[in-house]
């Protein structure tokens, strides 16, 4: 199994809306994995999507057919912005029957800034070719992607620390212990400790250790959040 350690730095604002509180939306610090895999183009869906639902499994199915595993990306440095925004309404493409009183909506948004980067890890069968740049959030960030390093892991057995963030609904044991990161689609998990087999590469420099670890079972599993959404 190839372990690929990549840095992805902003150059622009980045928006989600991990968690909407009344008219301010909060950007997470950490970035989920479902939506760093479409954006290095792993995954694809449809141009249009009439049925304003995810189809994560549809999509990252075939990502798991080809051997390719992308984790969540936790922050290396990061800072926030906040802006306010004027949102006129938008029912005109808009499918979902909602009562409208024709008034503008104001809002804060809480963004990533620039210049803030992120560590993830590419696990696959092969080497595989990441882009160079990319695009990420509710208004497309510009982002760039550098390759750290790349190598080939050791399987190993035991207790073991996993740096950064993981989804928890793609390994396939529970933590011994951990922190939850709540935000959508599925909540993250950090300073996780397993025990089992795991991934061990040496780390590269700036990662705070020797080496690094990843659980060796871990693959997308979109049915198990269509049935934690249920």
């Amino acid at each position: 199994m190839f372990i690929t350690v990549c840095r992805l730095t902003l150059h622009d604002f980045l928006f989600y809306a991990s968690r909407e509180m009344g008219r301010l939306y909060e950007t997470e610090k950490y970035l989920h994995n479902y939506g760093l895999t479409y954006a290095l183009g792993l995954a694809r869906s449809p141009y249009a999507n009439l049925a304003q639902a995810p189809r994560y499994q549809a999509d990252l199915e075939r990502v798991n057919e080809q051997g390719v595993y992308v984790t969540p990306a936790s922050p290396l440095h990061y800072t926030f912005a906040f802006h306010t925004f004027k949102m006129a309404n938008v029912n005109y493409y808009n499918f979902t029957p909602q009562i409208s009183n024709n008034q503008a909506v104001f809002g804060r948004a809480k963004e990533l800034a620039p210049e803030s980067s992120f560590a993830f890890f590419v696990l696959s069968e092969r080497e595989v070719v990441l882009p160079s740049w990319v695009r990420l959030g509710k208004w497309m960030a510009k982002a760039r992607v550098e390759v750290l390093a790349r190598e080939q892991a050791q399987v190993k057995t035991g207790s073991y620390r996993v740096p950064g963030a993981l989804n928890p609904l793609d390994v396939g044991s529970m933590p011994d212990n951990c922190n939850i990161v709540a935000m959508a689609p599925a909540s993250l998990i950090t300073n996780a400790y397993y025990t089992g087999q795991y991934y061990e590469i040496a780390a590269p420099s700036g990662f705070g250790g020797r080496t690094l670890c990843l659980p060796a079972e871990m693959s997308y599993q979109p049915e198990r959040y269509a049935r934690s959404s249920a």
